[in-house]
């Protein structure tokens, strides 16, 4: 309850509409544990690597099942968001991945881990169109919404993982999954009790088979494929970055370790961690300049200055690999709001479920197979060479973008 109450107080004091504190504040809460839960994964790996002998491309593989069901669960998720309301699916997904991780202790083999994480996948791949509808439909600044929404992420990606961090310095991962369910079990009846209510969703009523099927023939359209391919290219490297991140800051020589209850981190693990948290500045950037400027416009220039800033990753060493990455995080995360502004834009209300469902299924679904891809150049090869592929794939999004804005002006 406090921690609803002080963002509600955060929110204010940033001049949002009293009349979106209380949707923000919810729905940052539960974005924070969503991205709490996928993105602290990569800090598993190394350990993951030694304690069952696999490789990289196999864990790789892994992450890719988990984000992959994650991506796919989103188009159902907005059809029953459109159906039933958005603060029911929500509250769902959080009392779903809490009761997964109940599990976690009892996992003994790879197999085991590799359903524990899939069900994971699932049960968080609940929330993210959902959500989405949510602002759009409810929130009267949508874009500063999306903005301040996606700043619970980072919450949830920077600080989570340093808090994983401390856990791990003093106990087992297992046991640190398995704690992951009290946050989320807690959030969930916290949502379901006191949360907001989804006042324009379309109940069962009001929304047959023939309401969805005719929203996704609405949604084919040239324009909306380009902001579709747009996400599949984002998400690619998103996920291919990201998954290695933690391993690859190891290998940089000249970076401190930190001391946590008399136990060493390693820089992959704290020096991630502030990457991600640098993502809020990107996030808070992202909405302001989505509000003040051409969304497609802005895209364009956040897709170019990421593939320079993954070049860079490729190329420095020592403590220039820092800069690097603290850039990368920043654009990174800019991307959400921005990317959410622009299905808004080209999405009707009515739909705005289905249409964010489709976005993020092919973002995580098609996206991660990056995670495979990163897996499967560096069994053979260097890090250089993986930044250096995956710096084609936000030209290849701002290509989209483009494709998206001569699109637009015909519609």
């Amino acid at each position: 309850m406090a921690t609803t109450h002080a963002i509600r107080d955060f929110l204010q004091r940033r001049g949002v509409p009293a009349t979106d504190q209380r949707l923000i504040g919810y729905t940052m809460g539960a974005h924070a544990l969503d991205h709490l839960v996928v993105l602290s994964i990569p800090l598993f790996i190394p350990i993951w690597l030694e304690e069952f002998a696999v490789t990289t491309y196999e864990l790789g593989l892994l992450v890719t099942l988990m984000t992959g069901l994650y991506g796919v669960m989103s188009l159902p998720s907005g059809i029953l968001s459109d159906r039933y309301g958005a603060d029911t699916v929500i509250t769902g997904f959080l009392l779903l991945t809490g009761a997964v991780f109940l599990v976690a202790p009892f996992v003994r083999s790879f197999f085991a881990l590799a359903l524990v994480v899939a069900l994971a996948g699932i049960g968080a791949g609940f929330y993210h169109a959902p959500a989405l509808a949510f602002i759009s439909r409810e929130a009267s600044a949508p874009s500063a919404g999306f903005a301040y929404h996606g700043i619970g992420a980072n919450l949830g990606i920077g600080i989570g993982p340093l808090l994983i961090t401390a856990g791990l310095a003093v106990t087992d991962w297992r046991t640190v999954l398995g704690l992951l369910a009290v946050p989320l079990l807690g959030f969930g009846v916290l949502f379901a009790v006191r949360g907001p209510t989804d006042a324009n969703d379309h109940s069962a009523a009001d929304h047959s088979l023939a309401d969805v099927v005719g929203q996704l023939r609405g949604l084919a359209v040239p324009v909306f494929a380009a902001i579709v391919g747009m996400y599949v290219f984002a998400g690619i490297y998103y996920r291919g970055t990201l998954t290695f991140l933690p391993q690859f800051i190891d290998t940089i020589g000249d970076l401190p370790t930190l001391s946590i209850a008399g136990s060493s981190v390693g820089a992959g693990q704290w020096l991630y961690s502030v990457i991600l948290l640098m993502g809020s500045v990107g996030q808070i950037v992202g909405g302001q300049l989505g509000e003040r400027f051409e969304v497609e416009r802005v895209l364009l220039g956040v897709f170019v200055t990421t593939s320079v800033a993954l070049v860079a990753l490729g190329m420095l060493s020592g403590t220039a690999v820092i800069a690097a990455g603290l850039a990368f995080g920043a654009l990174l995360f800019t991307l959400a709001p921005l990317q959410s502004a622009l299905v808004a834009k080209h999405t009707p209300d009515a739909g705005q479920g289905i249409g964010f469902g489709i976005v993020f299924t092919v973002n995580f679904g098609i996206g991660a197979l990056g995670a495979s891809l990163a897996g499967w150049i560096l069994s053979s090869n260097t890090y250089p060479l993986l930044f250096g592929v995956l710096a084609l794939f936000p030209l290849f999004a701002a290509t989209a973008v483009i494709a998206v804005s001569r699109l637009g002006t015909h519609q």
